[in-house]
C-alpha cells in the first residue's frame, strides 16, 4: 500500500512538475514574441525615419536659399559653342557699348584677344594680365558653398543640378548651354578646364520664364552672333524684363551672373584705361567665384 501510494505520490509530483515546466515554456515563448515585436517595431520605425529624412532632405534641396539670388527657372537642353579669339599678337581689351531697347539701357561688354577662366576669391587688381572680372556662380546662404556643379582647373569643387544653365571652358573653347547633364563637365575635369552652373536666361532667342522675387542690377554671359559677350543692366530689372531685353538686342542664348549694384569689378578698354564698378572694399565669402578674362 505504501509503495503504491508512493508511486501515486510520485506520479502526482511528476504531473505537477510537468505542469510547471509547461508554464515556463509559455513564458519563454511570450518573451520571445515580445522581443520579436520590439525588434520589428524598431525596424519599422527606423525605416520610417530614414524615409522621412530622405523626403525632408529632398525638400530642403528644393528650397535652398541662395546668397546672391533666390530665383528658380526651367530646365532646358541646348549648347552653343564659341572659341576665344586667337590673335596672340594683340593686347586684350573690352569694348563696351550702351544699347537701349524699350527704355531699358544695357551695357554690352565684348572681349577681344583674351581667354576666359574662373577663380575662387576676388582676383588681384594689380595683376596686369586681367582684362575683365565679374562674379559667376551663386553660393548657398546657409553654408556659403557654391551652388551646383563647379570645376576649377580640372578640380570639381561643387556638385548638384539645382541650376540647369552652364558654362564650360575646355581647351580655350567656351560652351554655353542648358541641360541636366553634359559631357562637357567631365571634359572640363580631364582638360584642367572650368565649369559652372547658373540660371538660363535666353534659349534659342526666346526669354526664359523665371520666378523673380525682386528687381536688381542684372548681369549675363551671353552669345550674340556667335560671339561671347557680357551684358549688364544700368537699372534694377526683374528677371523677365532683363531676359526680354537680351532677346531684343539679338542674344541667342544666355545664362545669369550674380552680383548686384555694389559688386566690384573692373575692365580695360582698347586704350588700356581701367574702368571700375561697384564697391572696392566689399567682403566676399571664401567661395565667391569670378569669371576672369585675361590677355593672351
Amino acid at each position: 500500500m505504501n509503495t503504491k501510494k508512493n508511486k501515486q505520490d510520485d506520479e502526482i509530483y511528476i504531473l505537477g512538475s510537468t505542469s510547471r515546466r509547461g508554464k515556463g515554456d509559455r513564458t519563454t515563448i511570450r518573451r520571445r514574441w515580445i522581443i520579436l515585436s520590439i525588434g520589428l517595431a524598431i525596424i519599422i520605425f527606423g525605416s520610417l525615419f530614414l524615409i522621412l529624412s530622405y523626403i525632408n532632405n529632398i525638400k530642403k534641396e528644393e528650397t535652398i536659399e541662395y546668397y546672391f539670388e533666390p530665383e528658380e527657372t526651367l530646365p532646358l537642353s541646348i549648347t552653343v559653342e564659341t572659341a576665344a579669339i586667337d590673335d596672340v599678337n594683340q593686347k586684350g581689351y573690352i569694348e563696351t557699348q550702351e544699347e537701349t531697347v524699350n527704355e531699358i539701357t544695357l551695357l554690352v561688354h565684348t572681349p577681344y584677344h583674351v581667354t576666359m577662366s574662373l577663380s575662387l576669391g576676388k582676383p588681384d587688381k594689380s595683376d596686369s594680365t586681367i582684362i575683365f572680372i565679374t562674379q559667376a556662380a551663386d553660393i548657398r546662404k546657409d553654408n556659403k558653398r557654391i551652388v551646383a556643379e563647379f570645376v576649377l582647373e580640372g578640380k570639381q569643387i561643387a556638385r548638384g543640378l539645382s541650376k540647369k544653365g552652364f558654362c564650360a571652358v575646355v581647351d580655350h573653347t567656351i560652351s554655353i548651354g542648358m541641360a541636366d547633364e553634359t559631357p562637357l563637365l567631365q571634359q572640363s575635369i580631364e582638360s584642367n578646364g572650368f565649369f559652372f552652373r547658373q540660371y538660363p536666361l535666353v534659349y534659342h532667342g526666346e526669354p526664359i520664364t523665371n520666378n523673380p522675387v525682386n528687381k536688381s542690377i542684372r548681369r549675363a554671359l551671353a552669345v550674340r552672333n556667335e560671339q561671347v559677350i557680357m551684358v549688364e543692366s544700368t537699372s534694377a530689372l526683374s528677371f523677365h524684363d532683363f531676359s526680354q531685353a537680351l532677346v531684343d538686342i539679338g542674344v541667342s542664348d544666355a545664362i545669369y551672373l550674380v552680383g548686384g549694384r555694389d559688386a566690384h569689378g573692373w575692365y580695360y578698354n582698347k586704350e588700356s584705361v581701367r574702368h571700375e564698378y561697384g564697391i572696392d572694399n566689399l567682403a566676399y565669402p571664401d567661395y565667391t567665384s569670378f569669371i576672369v578674362w585675361r590677355t593672351k
